[in-house]
């Protein structure tokens, strides 16, 4: 025997479990259904993907927040009404972009929803839809679900935000400028220079145009006109199949899964190889100790 058959049979065993653990890795692709010819949605809008429009659009729902026995937080009232504005941002890619867009339409009428903004984008081949639609809290997990299914999904996130302390303020600083506005014209009706009292004029026409201004805001926290807002873009695709055979495909990804796996299997055997020498080693200083422990305590 030759002085480097160890290395060699070192080698083939090295060699035959590689080839081993490639067709284990292989075949297990094949009947999972790796081979199937891929396809996939490529977005065809080079249009911007920003999630910025409709920024104007505020829609506020409220719910009745029960009463408890646990006291109040700071600035959170125990019971009430809880104002929140909840916000749906979904994105979709379709090579189907009319037939998706006749869905979430009808979908929009289904639901009474309202398009509160609108924005398209492209020649077709190149489309995008950007949609901000307010939808009644009560349909909205009905909306965001059934919506999901209009093509493919690529973005989905839903923030909540409690408003009820903001809407609290506005109806403080209404209330506090209403008082103002008050005592300024009671000011206004005693006698007084004419200077004063067109300066007193032009204060209480600001008061006026500040509580407007409020006004405009609270209405938006109506709860005749509650609303929550999904935010939709609608992005044409087009599908692109594969040029590669799926067999080549396969064959590749099953050789990076083993050079990435064969070594790390090889490291745990070699691992627990000198975990176990280690161990023996020690169990047998151990005996050897306790015997020489003992024959000692014979002798004495």
């Amino acid at each position: 025997m030759s002085s480097n058959s160890p290395l060699r049979i070192a080698l083939l065993i090295f060699a035959v479990g590689f080839l081993a653990l490639f067709l284990v890795r292989f075949g297990y692709g094949y009947l999972a259904g790796d081979t199937t010819i891929r396809s996939l949605l490529v977005n065809q809008s080079h249009g911007s993907t920003s999630w910025e429009f409709a920024g104007n659009v505020k829609n506020y729902a409220s719910f009745k927040r029960k009463a408890t026995v646990v006291p109040a937080q700071a600035g959170v009232p125990a019971g009430g009404d809880q104002k929140y504005e909840k916000v749906a941002n979904i994105g979709l890619k379709s090579a189907e972009f009319e037939k998706e867009e006749g869905r979430i339409r009808r979908l929009i009428g289904e639901k009474d929803a309202l398009i509160q903004f609108e924005q398209r984008q492209g020649l077709k081949g190149h489309r995008s839809l950007r949609l901000a639609i307010g939808v009644d809290p009560k349909f909205f997990d009905a909306f965001v679900d059934k919506v999901q299914t209009f093509g493919e999904l690529t973005r989905l996130t839903i923030d909540k935000a409690d408003k009820t302390n903001e809407y609290r303020d506005l109806q403080a600083k209404r209330r506090a400028l209403e008082k103002t506005r008050e005592a300024l014209t009671d000011l206004k009706a005693r006698d007084g220079e004419m200077r004063a009292l067109i300066e007193l004029e032009q204060q209480i026409l600001s008061l006026e145009q500040q509580i407007q201004g409020l006004g405009v805001s609270l209405g938006d926290f109506d709860a005749e006109n509650e609303f929550v807002t999904v935010k939709l873009l609608l992005a044409e695709a087009k599908i692109v199949t594969a040029s590669v055979h799926p067999m080549i495909v396969l064959a590749f990804e099953s050789l990076a899964w083993v050079l990435f796996y064969y070594p790390l299997l090889w490291l745990g055997v070699a691992t627990c190889a000198v975990s176990v020498f280690i161990g023996v080693h020690l169990l047998r200083l151990a005996v050897r100790m306790f015997a020489v422990a003992d024959s000692k305590v014979g002798g004495a």
